[in-house]
């Protein structure tokens, strides 16, 4: 099964560092917040993900340590002193059936095993999706804010013709017109103010772009763990030793 599933998780990096270009996730036509939405809930999935890889793990664990724990109670524990002191309890030495001694060796197999580098790698990733979150959050802010203003300027303008009977369409001024000069000075603090919301508009979709593209890395630290923490599984039980093929791995 270790070998299966590492292979398979092999093919996950090799497919992810094949990968040449990542998603501008600020240049997608997305409607609406669904883009931050959907950024948040695979955030919680992976949060999800996280928990269960470590709970089926310990899962594991419990059932070993749980079966171990029940079968040295079926042993008699005599205390054997050596000329290093008592020697330390191992059901071979007492002529344990070979199931006495494979679940002990299993028991310590598991217990050398770590899941913190997986954990660790899914938090991390878990984590640059709240920080690309936030940065769709406030670049969609942004955008809201810089529409408003230029839906403004050009209504301004637009009633400014109205209101002398003159026909303005396309953003375009007629020269010439009594109280142009008037108008663009009154609404020039409000168009220097869309300029600047523009380029904080601008400088936020970069930093999406930015947090997205970070991504890539962090989905292949994640299968770069899972297949170590596979093959080390692998390693573990190919050493617990096995009494009927003379102290063999299983």
């Amino acid at each position: 099964m270790w070998t299966f599933m590492a292979e398979c998780h092999k093919k996950k990096l090799q497919k992810i560092m094949e990968a040449k270009s990542h998603v501008q996730v600020a240049s997608c036509k997305i409607t609406g917040d669904s883009g931050s939405r959907a950024t948040m809930k695979l955030e919680m999935e992976c949060l999800n993900w996280e928990k269960c890889f470590g709970d089926w793990i310990n899962a594991q664990k419990s059932l070993v340590k749980f079966l171990n724990g029940w079968l040295i109670k079926c042993i008699s524990q005599e205390n054997e002193e050596t000329c290093n002191g008592i020697a330390h309890f191992s059901p071979g030495r007492v002529g344990a059936p070979e199931t006495f001694i494979v679940c002990k060796n299993w028991y310590q197999a598991v217990e050398k095993m770590s899941e913190s580098q997986v954990s660790a790698a899914i938090h991390d990733f878990a984590s640059s999706l709240h920080q690309l979150w936030e940065k769709q959050s406030e670049e969609r802010q942004q955008r809201v804010q810089a529409d408003y203003l230029t839906r403004d300027y050009e209504r301004r303008i637009r009633s400014f013709y109205e209101e002398r009977g003159i026909n303005y369409s396309n953003g375009t001024a007629a020269s010439g017109v009594a109280g142009l000069d008037e108008l663009e000075k009154n609404l020039g603090f409000m168009k220097k103010r869309l300029e600047k919301q523009r380029i904080i508009h601008v400088q936020a979709v970069k930093e999406v772009n930015a947090a997205s593209s970070s991504l890539r890395s962090g989905m292949m630290s994640i299968f770069e763990a899972l297949e170590s923490f596979c093959l080390e599984r692998l390693k573990g039980y190919q050493q617990i030793r096995n009494p009927n093929k003379g102290g063999g791995k299983v």
